[in-house]
């Protein structure tokens, strides 16, 4: 989980919202596939191509139209209201991110299928956990919260904020970013890459700084190339 920063909300979202105060994302869904269109494009774009949670590409492969993309309502849509403004859950711009289906559909792709270990938005479900889990809208931007073993696996960082650090437990353990068939191995795989890449830097002569430096340039630009697991890439080259 990393930090996302929204956009302003599409027009059409706020017309459909103003002129249906009280509807719910099926209605919006079906009523006004323009906004809806909109609405999933820009969320894409805010998030880079990436889960909210676990940081998995949105993309499968470039050649796949499939994508493993569906809208998350992080406070609970099914209780229509949210707890402190009471705008309309299903339709209020701050409450609707990107994720992954969580290992749910069999059809993505053999690897991410993950059932009945699912993780993400497909355990979440309409959980309200909005006080037992990081919203990714308030993640400090400079605060390490995560930090990564060489398997793959997801702790909290010694470094994160002691006010911060039950909430990343519990998205870890709530979320099930530890879920092992998919997440812990492609994580494991993203390292290894970057320790091959890192080792061959230094066989052709580079230092440690100078190598890391060309990976962090090479890798992390915040591109939707380079976003797939920013937060485990970005621990590795960042020791």
């Amino acid at each position: 989980m990393r930090h996302i920063s929204k956009s302003k909300a599409p027009l059409d979202l706020i017309k459909y919202l103003n002129e249906n105060p009280t509807a719910k994302w099926e209605n919006f869904k079906n009523e006004d596939q323009v906004a809806y269109k909109a609405v999933c494009t820009l969320i894409k774009e805010d998030q880079l191509g990436i889960c909210c949670y676990c940081e998995t590409d949105f993309e499968i492969s470039n050649t796949s139209s499939i994508k493993d993309f569906r809208v998350e309502h992080f406070y609970p849509k099914s209780e229509t209201h949210l707890p402190n403004t009471q705008e309309n859950a299903h339709l209020t711009w701050s409450n609707l991110f990107g994720c992954c289906h969580g290992g749910s559909m069999n059809h993505i792709a053999d690897n991410r299928y993950t059932n009945p270990n699912l993780h993400c938005d497909a355990i979440k479900g309409d959980n309200d956990w909005t006080n037992e889990i990081l919203n990714p809208l308030h993640i400090p931007t400079d605060a390490k919260i995560f930090s990564f073993e060489m398997d793959g696996e997801i702790v909290v960082a010694s470094e994160c904020p002691e006010n911060l650090k039950v909430l990343a437990q519990q998205s870890i353990s709530k979320l099930n970013l530890n879920e092992e068939s998919y997440l812990m191995k492609a994580r494991e795989a993203a390292r290894q890459e970057i320790a091959t890449q890192l080792d061959n830097l230094i066989q052709r002569g580079q230092t440690m700084d100078e190598a890391l430096d060309f990976l962090k340039e090479a890798l992390l630009g915040e591109t939707a190339t380079n976003m797939k697991f920013y937060t485990c890439k970005l621990d590795y080259v960042s020791y």
